[in-house]
């Protein structure tokens, strides 16, 4: 199995997709740490991820954390690493959306959302990938969202944030891989989670007219194709046939560019005689 042995932390992963990926990596032979807000749910979803266990030498903890605060993430970050060493894999699935017509959002919603959204990304990163780089190998994957290369009514919060992970992917990307650290991002469409069953009850009447259009998957499905986009060592994973579809329209140069960008990056890092 592919996750075997593997040390996993997944933030949000008390419910939709990062409890999905928990549980398909628990049955892969991972040892997986989940953090969330909620303890209760923390620990309902603690159950479901061990029951999915294929060995007797996995290891599963749940850690109630917001990952908003950098002092707080930081600590308990600081505390799983303290009790099972650098993560292989560290999965940012933590995630919050509130849409609504620009003109009537309040601005609390734009910080709450780029906070959790895209500093909550940050945070964990900052943290884990300095030690990762160190060690010359591991895995991170944010989970955006088609929101985030693609503007949707009724999204002004929520896009801004998820855009800002995707800027923030590409680059580190480039930035990790003279160093053997692999970074992916996920571009999911509509899924089935409660968050989504959440965003249903407060969205736009021109939101619910696109989002109509589009095919709902399931957070395994979603699931399912993120692990088997790190298996294949992929930097875009586009769950379904409709998220790749639009991705690819909207993106049609993307691999030119990243083909182009590391050819340069590595010229100039054997100039100065550094890791390529």
């Amino acid at each position: 199995m592919a996750f075997a042995q593997q040390r996993v932390i997944i933030t949000g992963g008390s419910s939709g997709i990062g409890k999905a990926l928990a549980r398909q990596l628990s049955a892969q032979g991972a040892s997986v740490d989940i953090i969330a807000r909620n303890r209760e749910r923390l620990e309902q979803a603690l159950e479901e991820i061990r029951a999915q266990a294929s060995d007797a030498s996995q290891e599963f903890a749940a850690y109630a954390s917001d990952v908003s605060d950098y002092e707080t993430i930081r600590q308990t970050l600081g505390q799983i690493i303290g009790d099972h060493g650098v993560p292989d894999l560290l999965i940012n699935s933590a995630g919050i959306a509130h849409p609504g017509y620009f003109e009537e959002l309040p601005l609390e919603v734009f910080h709450q959302t780029m906070q959790v959204n895209f500093f909550g990304t940050l945070y964990t990163t900052k943290v884990i990938a300095p030690m990762m780089m160190e060690r010359r190998s591991g895995t991170i994957v944010n989970i955006c969202s088609i929101a985030g290369f693609l503007g949707v009514f009724g999204y002004t919060a929520y896009g801004a944030s998820k855009f800002a992970v995707r800027g923030f992917t590409d680059v580190l990307r480039s930035e990790l891989k003279p160093y053997g650290v692999h970074v992916a991002i996920v571009f999911p469409p509509d899924t089935d989670t409660p968050q989504l069953a959440a965003e249903n009850k407060i969205k736009p009447v021109e939101t619910r007219k696109i989002s109509g259009n589009a095919k709902v998957l399931s957070a395994d499905q979603v699931a399912s194709a993120v692990l088997k986009g790190i298996r294949r060592h992929k930097y875009v994973i586009t769950p379904g046939f409709e998220s790749s579809v639009t991705y690819f329209l909207a993106n049609p140069l993307s691999r030119l560019f990243n083909w182009f960008f590391d050819r340069t990056i590595a010229q100039a890092r054997r100039q100065r005689g550094l890791p390529h």
